[in-house]
Protein backbone atom coordinates (compact mmCIF):
# COMPACT_ATOMS: atom_id res chain seq x y z
CA UNK A 1 0.00 0.00 0.00
CA UNK A 2 2.67 2.39 1.00
CA UNK A 3 4.35 1.83 -2.28
CA UNK A 4 1.09 2.37 -4.49
CA UNK A 5 0.60 5.95 -2.56
CA UNK A 6 4.91 6.90 -3.11
CA UNK A 7 3.56 6.17 -6.93
CA UNK A 8 0.82 7.83 -7.40
CA UNK A 9 2.52 10.82 -5.66
CA UNK A 10 5.19 10.49 -8.16
CA UNK A 11 2.85 9.98 -10.86
CA UNK A 12 1.07 13.50 -9.74
CA UNK A 13 3.77 15.43 -9.76
CA UNK A 14 4.99 14.52 -13.13
CA UNK A 15 1.73 15.13 -14.37
CA UNK A 16 1.81 18.37 -12.79
CA UNK A 17 5.16 19.00 -14.27
CA UNK A 18 4.08 18.01 -17.34
CA UNK A 19 1.02 20.46 -17.16
CA UNK A 20 2.95 23.38 -16.35
CA UNK A 21 5.24 23.14 -19.32
CA UNK A 22 2.78 22.83 -21.61
CA UNK A 23 0.72 25.73 -20.40
CA UNK A 24 4.13 27.84 -19.95
CA UNK A 25 4.69 26.57 -23.66
CA UNK A 26 1.44 27.66 -24.71
CA UNK A 27 1.87 31.35 -23.58
CA UNK A 28 5.10 31.63 -25.29
CA UNK A 29 3.34 30.77 -28.22
CA UNK A 30 0.55 32.98 -27.74
CA UNK A 31 2.68 36.06 -27.93
CA UNK A 32 5.47 34.76 -30.23
CA UNK A 33 7.88 37.35 -31.82
CA UNK A 34 11.32 36.27 -33.68
CA UNK A 35 12.99 37.97 -36.45
CA UNK A 36 15.76 36.79 -38.45
CA UNK A 37 17.33 38.08 -41.59
CA UNK A 38 16.63 34.98 -44.59
CA UNK A 39 19.04 36.84 -47.36
CA UNK A 40 20.75 34.06 -48.91
CA UNK A 41 22.61 35.97 -51.37
CA UNK A 42 25.93 36.58 -50.43
CA UNK A 43 26.36 39.65 -52.21
CA UNK A 44 22.87 41.25 -51.24
CA UNK A 45 23.16 44.23 -50.15
CA UNK A 46 20.54 44.89 -47.07
CA UNK A 47 20.90 43.39 -43.60
CA UNK A 48 18.71 43.86 -40.66
CA UNK A 49 19.78 43.36 -37.55
CA UNK A 50 17.21 44.40 -35.26
CA UNK A 51 12.87 44.24 -35.49
CA UNK A 52 10.67 44.99 -32.44
CA UNK A 53 7.28 45.30 -32.85
CA UNK A 54 4.13 45.93 -29.78
CA UNK A 55 2.08 45.05 -28.75
CA UNK A 56 2.15 41.35 -29.26
CA UNK A 57 0.31 39.97 -29.75
CA UNK A 58 -1.08 41.97 -32.09
CA UNK A 59 -4.59 43.21 -31.67
CA UNK A 60 -6.91 43.71 -34.38
CA UNK A 61 -8.33 46.28 -35.25
CA UNK A 62 -5.34 48.33 -34.21
CA UNK A 63 -2.32 50.09 -34.37
CA UNK A 64 1.22 48.29 -35.01
CA UNK A 65 4.25 49.75 -33.55
CA UNK A 66 7.32 48.66 -35.59
CA UNK A 67 10.61 49.12 -35.06
CA UNK A 68 13.87 48.15 -37.49
CA UNK A 69 17.49 48.74 -38.05
CA UNK A 70 20.15 47.69 -40.26
CA UNK A 71 22.07 48.77 -43.38
CA UNK A 72 22.27 49.39 -46.96
CA UNK A 73 25.75 48.90 -48.17
CA UNK A 74 25.67 50.26 -51.20
CA UNK A 75 23.10 52.13 -53.48
CA UNK A 76 19.74 49.90 -54.74
CA UNK A 77 18.93 49.97 -58.39
CA UNK A 78 16.29 52.04 -59.25
CA UNK A 79 13.92 48.73 -60.28
CA UNK A 80 13.14 46.95 -57.10
CA UNK A 81 10.30 44.74 -56.29
CA UNK A 82 8.83 43.46 -52.89
CA UNK A 83 8.06 39.95 -52.59
CA UNK A 84 5.72 39.25 -49.32
CA UNK A 85 4.71 36.11 -48.14
CA UNK A 86 2.51 35.44 -45.66
CA UNK A 87 1.80 31.93 -43.78
CA UNK A 88 -0.93 31.28 -40.55
CA UNK A 89 -0.42 28.33 -39.06
CA UNK A 90 -3.30 25.73 -38.17
CA UNK A 91 -2.49 23.26 -35.46
CA UNK A 92 0.98 23.73 -36.27
CA UNK A 93 0.77 23.29 -39.72
CA UNK A 94 1.81 26.33 -42.59
CA UNK A 95 -1.22 27.52 -45.07
CA UNK A 96 0.11 30.30 -46.95
CA UNK A 97 -2.65 33.06 -47.39
CA UNK A 98 -3.08 33.95 -50.90
CA UNK A 99 -3.14 37.17 -52.19
CA UNK A 100 -6.26 38.90 -51.97
CA UNK A 101 -7.45 41.97 -54.31
CA UNK A 102 -3.27 42.32 -55.00
CA UNK A 103 -3.48 44.27 -51.83
CA UNK A 104 -3.69 42.11 -49.16
CA UNK A 105 -1.99 38.82 -48.48
CA UNK A 106 1.39 37.03 -49.79
CA UNK A 107 1.45 39.27 -52.96
CA UNK A 108 4.46 40.84 -55.44
CA UNK A 109 4.67 44.67 -55.33
CA UNK A 110 6.42 45.43 -58.78
CA UNK A 111 8.76 48.61 -59.69
CA UNK A 112 8.27 50.24 -56.35
CA UNK A 113 10.39 53.56 -57.54
CA UNK A 114 7.37 54.12 -59.73
CA UNK A 115 5.12 54.56 -56.42
CA UNK A 116 7.60 57.28 -55.38
CA UNK A 117 7.28 59.33 -58.20
CA UNK A 118 4.49 61.61 -56.81
CA UNK A 119 7.16 62.73 -54.10
CA UNK A 120 9.88 64.05 -56.74
CA UNK A 121 8.16 67.63 -56.93
CA UNK A 122 7.11 67.71 -53.73
CA UNK A 123 9.43 66.22 -51.73
CA UNK A 124 8.97 63.11 -49.05
CA UNK A 125 6.13 63.27 -46.93
CA UNK A 126 7.39 64.47 -42.92
CA UNK A 127 5.15 61.75 -42.23
CA UNK A 128 7.33 59.32 -43.58
CA UNK A 129 10.64 61.56 -43.23
CA UNK A 130 10.51 61.80 -39.58
CA UNK A 131 10.74 57.81 -39.57
CA UNK A 132 13.77 58.28 -41.18
CA UNK A 133 12.03 56.54 -44.45
CA UNK A 134 13.51 57.14 -47.52
CA UNK A 135 10.78 57.84 -50.34
CA UNK A 136 13.13 58.32 -53.55
CA UNK A 137 14.95 56.13 -55.79
CA UNK A 138 18.09 55.23 -56.06
CA UNK A 139 17.79 54.33 -52.10
CA UNK A 140 20.92 55.55 -50.84
CA UNK A 141 23.85 53.37 -48.77
CA UNK A 142 23.05 54.33 -45.29
CA UNK A 143 22.74 52.51 -41.65
CA UNK A 144 18.34 52.92 -41.21
CA UNK A 145 17.00 53.17 -37.67
CA UNK A 146 13.07 53.78 -37.62
CA UNK A 147 11.74 53.75 -34.51
CA UNK A 148 8.25 52.73 -33.68
CA UNK A 149 6.39 53.60 -37.03
CA UNK A 150 2.73 53.24 -36.46
CA UNK A 151 0.85 50.87 -38.76
CA UNK A 152 -2.97 50.48 -38.81
CA UNK A 153 -3.89 47.09 -38.62
CA UNK A 154 -7.47 47.18 -39.80
CA UNK A 155 -10.35 44.67 -38.74
CA UNK A 156 -10.92 41.57 -40.91
CA UNK A 157 -14.21 40.80 -42.24
CA UNK A 158 -16.03 38.02 -43.54
CA UNK A 159 -15.48 34.28 -43.66
CA UNK A 160 -11.25 34.82 -42.52
CA UNK A 161 -12.41 36.86 -39.27
CA UNK A 162 -12.77 33.96 -36.70
CA UNK A 163 -9.81 32.47 -38.14
CA UNK A 164 -7.57 35.53 -36.65
CA UNK A 165 -5.91 34.90 -33.73
CA UNK A 166 -3.02 32.23 -34.05
CA UNK A 167 0.64 32.67 -34.92
CA UNK A 168 2.09 33.27 -38.22
CA UNK A 169 5.16 34.29 -40.53
CA UNK A 170 5.81 36.70 -42.49
CA UNK A 171 8.34 37.21 -45.18
CA UNK A 172 9.34 40.29 -47.04
CA UNK A 173 11.72 39.64 -49.64
CA UNK A 174 13.63 42.69 -51.71
CA UNK A 175 14.10 41.83 -55.16
CA UNK A 176 16.37 44.03 -58.07
CA UNK A 177 16.78 43.11 -61.81
CA UNK A 178 16.62 39.41 -62.66
CA UNK A 179 14.37 38.76 -59.15
CA UNK A 180 18.10 38.48 -57.57
CA UNK A 181 17.73 38.97 -53.81
CA UNK A 182 19.11 42.64 -52.35
CA UNK A 183 17.56 41.57 -48.97
CA UNK A 184 15.02 39.11 -47.22
CA UNK A 185 13.84 39.56 -43.46
CA UNK A 186 11.44 37.28 -41.95
CA UNK A 187 9.30 37.93 -38.64
CA UNK A 188 7.17 35.17 -36.66
CA UNK A 189 4.69 36.62 -34.45
CA UNK A 190 0.58 36.46 -32.97
CA UNK A 191 -2.22 37.36 -33.61
CA UNK A 192 -5.66 37.97 -31.84
CA UNK A 193 -8.71 39.70 -32.64
CA UNK A 194 -9.90 42.38 -30.19
CA UNK A 195 -12.30 41.01 -27.52
CA UNK A 196 -15.58 43.37 -26.96
CA UNK A 197 -16.79 42.69 -23.92
CA UNK A 198 -20.21 44.56 -22.17
CA UNK A 199 -17.85 46.53 -19.68
CA UNK A 200 -14.17 46.07 -21.40
CA UNK A 201 -12.60 45.61 -24.59
CA UNK A 202 -9.05 44.00 -25.08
Amino acid sequence: MASYMKWLLAMTVVFIWCFEVTQARKKREKNMFKFSDCGTNPNRPIYFTQVSASPMPIIIPGTLYVSLSGNITYDLPRRLSLEISITKYFFGVPFMIPCINSYIGSCTYDNICARFEQYESSGCPRSLWDYGIQCHCPVLATDFHIKKIPVNVPKIHGFAAPLINGNYALTVSVLGENRVELGCLEVKFSMKKRHRGWIFKI
